[in-house]
């Protein structure tokens, strides 16, 4: 496993380092613009991007966008866009977009948008809008929109941009 810490290095006009490698790789205490490996876990460290064909962990971290080809865990870190080929596991961390080709469990997290096969919602967990034809909300947690109310609004937004378009057309014709 390779262990990088770039807490010692000095980083000239701005631009974050960039680590490639086929390996495991462990990033602690660090600022990386972008991480590509097999592998990557992410303890105390802000990166940019994270592109993994394997497993991705976070602890006490964050980034920008994490795609793992694996399976992605967050314990007490978060970002804005994280896609997992597997599933996704989110425990006091909060996240913008997650995608999920598996299902998704949040323990005192969140998101604004899930979008998986199967969402659990564990105590204290807030998500936005949920998609996904399986859904369990614990007490404690909340779901503000799931897929029924998703489709609600969309038929109603199509409704309103139909007569919309048809009183414009009706007005352009007088």
């Amino acid at each position: 496993m390779t262990t990088t810490d770039t807490t010692d290095r000095q980083v000239t006009r701005g631009a974050l380092p960039r680590l490639e490698t086929d390996r495991e790789v462990e990033v602690r205490q660090s600022g990386i613009g972008l991480v590509r490996a097999e592998t990557v876990t992410v303890n105390q460290a802000a990166l940019g991007a994270v592109l993994a064909r394997g497993d991705v962990s976070v602890a006490q971290g964050g980034g920008r966008a994490f795609l793992a080809g694996g399976d992605l865990r967050i314990h007490q870190g978060g970002g804005g866009m994280f896609v997992a080929g597997g599933d996704a596991e989110i425990h006091q961390g909060g996240v913008g977009t997650l995608v999920a080709l598996g299902g998704a469990r949040f323990e005192q997290g969140g998101a604004l948008l899930a979008l998986t096969k199967d969402v659990q919602a564990g105590s204290g967990s807030t998500i936005g809008i949920a998609i996904a034809p399986r859904m369990t909300v614990a007490p404690g947690a909340r779901v503000v929109a799931g897929i029924r109310e998703v489709l609600i609004a969309a038929a109603a937004a199509g409704a309103v941009m139909g007569l919309v378009a048809g009183l414009v057309r009706r007005i352009g014709r007088s």
